[in-house]
Order: C-alpha cells, then sequence, then structure tokens
C-alpha cells in the first residue's frame, strides 16, 4: 500500500523561524523554516542540510545563513534528519557509516511541495546545499531530483556515487564546493576513507557531465583560492580550495569569505527555467481584480476529489486548469463560455489522458482575457 504524505502542524517560534513537521511515509519528520519578515513578492528557497549527529536548529546557528538570506529575500529551511541504527541524526547517502534507511530524497520532495503549499515560494529559485553529510545529500539530490532544484552546494562533504542513483538528468547542474586541505573527517585528497569522490574527483566528474572547458583561479586570501570551471553556457562548478582549514564552515577575516555569502550569491545566478523549459505558476497573492474571483478549494488537503469554486461578475470567456509545480498542465476543467455568479466544478485527480496523478501539490489556475489568479491544493493518496 501506497503511503500518505501529510502537511501539518505548526509548533515552535525561534525568532523569525518555526518548525513544522510533515507525515512521509508514515513517519513524522521536522523542520525549520526560516522566512523574511516582509517578503517582497515569492521568495528564493534554500534547503540547509546539517551534518552527521547535528541537527536543524544547531544548522542555522552554525552556518549564519538566515543573516545573508533574508535581506536578500530568501527563505531557508532547516530539515531535520532522521535518527540512524545507533540514534545519530544523519541523511542517507549510501556510505557505510550514515547507518540510515530512510528515503530522504523523498522528504525533500515533500518538504519543497509543504512549504510551497503554505508559504509564497518562488519555485524557480530552490537551492540545496550541506555541512559534511549534509553536504553528501546535497550531492545525492543533485542526482536524483534537479527536477525542482536548482543548484547546488556542499562544504566539506564529499560526492557519494551509488550505483542505483540516476544521474542522468539531461540538464547542466551547477555545483559549488567548498572544502579545507586539511580536513580530518572528510578527505579532501583521494583516496577518500568510503569510497566517495573527492573534491578533484567531483570537479572531473562533473567538468565532463557539463562539459566544463574554461578553468579561472582567483585568490581569495592568503590561505583560499577559488577555482571556478565553466561551460560556454556560463553552467560552473565552483571550489574554494581553503589550505589549513579543517572540517567547518567556513567565515571570518583569516579565511577573507563567508560560506554561507559564498553559496548564496552563487545560487542567485541560476534559475531551474535555464536548464529545462517550464512555466512555473506562482500563487497570485496581489490584490484579486474585481470581475472574478477564484476561491480556496474544498476539502484541502482532499482524497479522492475536491470542489473548486469561482465567482463571475459578468459573463465571460475562461480557462479553468490544473498545473503541477513544475507548471505543467495536468486537467483542463472548464474553456469557454461561462455565466455571471457563484459556480463550482469538481476535480477528481485525473489528468487530461485520465490517469490518476501522483499526491502532492497542485496549482489550479482561472484565467480571464489578461488576468490570471492561482491557488494551490493538497491531493493525498
Amino acid at each position: 500500500m501506497k503511503k500518505k504524505s501529510i502537511f501539518l502542524i505548526i509548533s515552535i517560534s525561534v525568532c523569525y523561524s518555526q518548525w513544522y513537521e510533515l507525515n512521509h511515509d508514515g513517519i513524522v519528520r521536522s523542520y525549520l523554516l526560516s522566512y523574511p519578515d516582509n517578503p517582497t513578492g515569492p521568495c528564493p528557497l534554500i534547503i540547509n542540510m546539517h551534518g552527521y549527529t547535528s541537527n536543524g536548529w544547531a544548522q542555522q546557528y552554525s552556518s549564519q545563513m538566515d543573516e545573508f538570506a533574508h535581506p536578500q529575500n530568501i527563505a531557508v529551511v532547516y530539515p531535520q534528519g532522521m535518527e540512524n541504527n545507533q540514534g545519530i541524526p544523519s541523511w542517507n547517502v549510501g556510505t557505510f557509516w550514515d547507518g540510515n534507511s530512510y528515503n530522504d530524497v523523498g522528504f525533500i520532495d515533500v518538504l519543497i511541495d509543504s512549504i510551497a503549499a503554505n508559504y509564497n515560494i518562488d519555485l524557480d529559485r530552490i537551492y540545496a546545499c550541506g555541512m559534511s553529510n549534509g553536504g553528501y545529500m546535497a550531492y545525492e539530490l543533485a542526482c536524483e531530483l534537479s527536477s525542482k532544484i536548482t543548484a547546488f552546494g556542499s562544504v566539506t562533504g564529499n560526492f557519494m556515487l551509488n550505483s542505483n542513483q540516476g544521474c542522468d538528468q539531461d540538464r547542466d547542474i551547477p555545483i559549488i564546493h567548498i572544502h579545507g586541505t586539511a580536513d580530518e573527517v572528510v578527505n579532501y585528497y583521494p583516496p577518500s576513507f568510503d569510497g566517495s569522490l573527492t573534491v578533484g574527483e567531483s570537479i572531473d566528474y562533473w567538468s565532463d557531465y557539463n562539459n566544463l572547458t574554461m578553468e579561472t583561479i582567483d585568490s581569495i586570501s592568503a590561505n583560499v583560492e577559488k577555482y571556478t570551471y565553466a561551460n560556454e553556457s556560463l553552467t560552473k562548478f565552483v571550489h574554494f580550495k581553503v589550505y589549513g582549514g579543517g572540517h567547518d564552515w567556513f567565515y571570518g577575516s583569516y579565511w577573507g569569505f563567508h560560506s554561507s555569502e559564498e553559496l548564496i550569491n552563487f545560487f542567485l545566478e541560476y534559475r531551474l527555467s535555464d536548464f529545462q523549459t517550464t512555466d512555473i505558476i506562482q500563487a497570485q497573492d496581489s490584490e484579486l481584480p474585481t470581475n472574478f474571483i477564484l476561491h480556496q478549494n474544498y476539502p484541502n488537503p482532499f482524497n479522492p476529489s475536491t470542489t473548486i469554486r469561482f465567482s463571475l461578475e459578468k459573463r465571460d470567456i475562461i480557462t479553468l486548469q490544473v498545473f503541477d509545480l513544475r507548471g505543467r498542465l495536468i486537467k483542463t476543467l472548464l474553456m469557454g463560455e461561462s455565466k455571471p455568479g457563484d459556480q463550482e466544478i469538481q476535480w477528481n485527480g485525473y489528468n487530461d489522458l485520465e490517469e490518476a496523478v501522483s499526491n502532492g501539490v497542485y496549482l489550479y489556475s482561472i484565467r480571464i482575457k489578461n488576468e490570471i489568479q492561482s491557488r494551490k491544493m493538497i491531493l493525498l493518496r
């Protein structure tokens, strides 16, 4: 039986942040969402993952990413890894040491849907990074979830290229990797202790994958060099080589850069639509047009069907459609002339081919002439 993913519960408020829970594969998972106080339009979202033995709150505190993200209208989520077979929080990246059998890629997938269902998120600008084990997980997502996540960053985490990974995503993958040469936990130089690709080996892998033919080297400080590998489309693999650096999230005058600032600057160079054809629709939170109103569907979440209501001031030609979060058309519910007044229509969770769609977050949109309104709904199977 396919298990449900249920989006749930605001809990503890911490400064600008809130802990949330969601049920994925029958397991309660949690994440700390840090959202700008007064957002100006849809917010880019950075998924910032903690290291082995750590937690979301500690990653928020130690990375200081909010300080750079919030002034740029960026939301940051700090998901919590599950305790492994030794009771240690970790991410499942296919190593012998993570001790984790949970579906963390699936968790991050529905995590994005959960946040997008409740906050105004720019689905064209979602990014993932992490520290150590979280950096390994960012590489995992580069192979497994590049349909939703635009660019990826690792601080002191290597690339565990597993045999069951589907890294051939038919799109360029921008990556930034920050690593110290004296890291005693995760090897900088080969061979790695766990069979993962070290920094140099990752550069070779992704240079071949992205056809990166141009190389530049910049001196950041007496202790740091920045290596940039790029192709003609300006997709890049950027590496900060921190001479003498250990297993740290680097920042401060000694190093001459802040890891969070560099990650954000790198991420904002890219949009998902740079790499794949999408028509990503954002929920409309602006003032409603006066001649029609699209109401929230009910029930929501729903299974097996839901009712969508709209109100028209006058008779008009309308289009009412359902899209997935990548902007792909799922179902045309209504197209043509409609009478004035309050009306409703049901959607049964099937697409235009009469195939049942998977659970998740969907957008329903009504268009009249050049005006459009969209809202989000959640289907649970």
